[in-house]
């Protein structure tokens, strides 16, 4: 039996919060914390995040707010109380940005469904260390489990497999170091390393993802590796100037290596010619990568599915859970066509990673990541998936689609603003206001224009009543509303126009 914690635990307040070995003990002291915890949290979501999506202060005031000496606090040198440390966190509540509310539409940051927030709750008690299978026996099946979905939703057969990561970063890193270490490679009968890195041509729209650009910086890539080749009219990357680029790049003596493509820009949204990109690749031997981290879960929708095709003809796919499968913080993926190329590429095989029993074969998932040890990521999308359903989902990332819809209609049919592309591809809308209306609005210097839709983004987020970023499109400023927010409605997007226009009415173009 276990010793009484509150002999071998005396220092603390509540030693049956610390030695929790004895039920006797502890199971009503972790029960009325676990209740104390969930109320703050449900405290948060009704008195918070519905209230409003992100408080009125600037980084400064909010900074000194938070810390009154001028800087971090040192490190709490004595215990305390569970309702001190409860406390604590009512404090920092008020200052987030907040996902749940109605009108918030993020960069990509969705209300995260009940059931990951409960799969978060189970992985952190489990406390898997999802690297070696003896660390996260269970662990290692569930994402196995996962992964398979995933590659399923993406349309890969027999053979293919994946990896979950922290994000769509990870994933495209890996997902370049993949085309490097295998691709190049294979060309360069050795490890391409230093001076086998140059020449080398990856082609990506203006609208890629800015970690395409980072992953080959990471890489070793000189800086003239990312060949940018200019986006339609709707953003889109299309084959022919790809193709055109290739040649040209040829013919001057580089060698191109790969394509990496984008399903759901998170710029507008825009899916590139993936079909086009794939005939491409096909034809000139490259290591097609689509960065699908937003777009890819259209497809768990009959009607969108059709937006994001040929994902299957990719040699590697990123997917980001946390963004419209609607997951809590962090989940992201990445999927190959060929299982082997992960293990031949991240595998490495430390001596305290033995096993006395080789003959099972286990999954040992540090052997095909970037990482080592791993949280449980893959439970709490495991548990929202047998929850919703691939249908329930579904009519979620439709109920985005069709509010974006709505936003860019509202948009196109008022004189007072416009929307960039007029029709969005997926749950993105780019619009800006037009002070005056459409045909004053070509008397308004262009910088003027651009200022006037930074500084009504921030009287909306002061006012709290709603909240959408601002981009860059051709060189002009853009709103950008990221609609990944299930709990908004068209009366949500009516408001947020309406507000909007009343707070423009004090602003003046200058």
């Amino acid at each position: 039996m276990a010793d009484d914690p509150s002999s071998r635990f005396s220092w603390h307040p509540e030693p049956d919060l610390v030695d929790y070995r004895d039920p006797k003990h502890s199971r009503p002291a972790l029960e009325r914390l676990g209740a104390e915890a969930w109320t703050a949290c449900l405290d948060y979501l009704y008195r918070e995040a519905m209230r409003r999506p992100i408080g009125p202060d600037s980084y400064p005031e909010l900074r000194r707010r938070l810390f009154p000496d001028g800087g971090p606090a040192p490190a709490p040198a004595a215990p305390r109380p569970s309702a001190e440390v409860l406390a604590e966190f009512r404090r920092i509540a008020p200052f987030q940005y907040n996902a749940q509310h109605p009108r918030s539409f993020s960069y990509f940051t969705p209300p995260p469904l009940a059931f990951s927030i409960v799969g978060e709750l189970f992985a952190q008690w489990l406390n898997q260390g999802v690297d070696i299978w003896h660390a996260g026996p269970g662990a290692a099946f569930v994402e196995e489990e996962v992964v398979r979905w995933l590659t399923d939703l993406v349309g890969y057969g027999p053979g293919s497999f994946g990896v979950l990561t922290s994000g769509g970063v990870m994933a495209n890193v890996m997902a370049l170091t993949l085309a490097r270490d295998l691709h190049l490679g294979e060309r360069r009968g050795a490890i391409p390393r230093g001076r086998l890195l140059e020449g080398v041509r990856v082609y990506a729209s203006d609208q890629a993802h800015f970690s395409i650009a980072r992953a080959l910086d990471f890489l070793g890539f000189p800086s003239e590796t990312l060949h940018l080749v200019p986006s339609d009219h709707r953003f889109r990357l299309h084959g022919a100037p790809v193709a055109a680029a290739v040649a040209k790049d040829r013919a001057a003596g580089l060698e191109p290596l790969a394509i990496a493509a984008v399903a759901g820009s998170t710029n507008t949204g825009s899916i590139d010619r993936v079909d086009e990109l794939a005939e491409v690749s096909e034809r000139e031997g490259l290591w097609l990568h689509v960065d699908a981290a937003y777009g890819g879960a259209a497809r768990l929708s009959p009607r969108l599915a059709p937006l994001v095709p040929a994902l299957e003809r990719a040699d590697s796919v990123t997917v980001d859970p946390h963004k419209w499968l609607f997951q809590a913080y962090d989940i992201g993926g990445l999927l190959v066509k060929r299982r082997a190329d992960l293990p031949s590429t991240f595998h490495r095989e430390p001596e305290y990673y033995r096993t006395s029993r080789p003959e099972e074969e286990p999954l040992n998932w540090y052997q095909y990541s970037f990482e080592g040890t791993r949280r449980f990521r893959a439970l709490k999308l495991w548990l929202s998936w047998k929850h919703l359903g691939s249908e329930g989902l579904g009519r979620l990332v439709e109920m985005n689609f069709d509010l974006a819809a709505y936003l860019a209609r509202l948009c196109r049919e008022s004189d007072d603003f416009e929307a960039a592309p007029e029709e969005p591809e997926l749950s993105v809308v780019c619009f800006r206001h037009l002070p005056g209306g459409r045909a004053a609005t070509t008397r308004v210097d262009p910088a003027a224009m651009d200022r006037h839709q930074d500084v009504l983004q921030r009287a909306l987020e002061v006012s709290g009543d709603g909240w959408v970023s601002t981009t860059k499109l051709r060189g002009r400023t853009y709103m950008r509303a990221g609609i990944v927010n299930y709990l908004a409605t068209e009366a949500d997007v009516e408001r947020l126009l309406a507000t909007l226009r009343e707070l423009a009415r004090g602003i003046e173009p200058s």
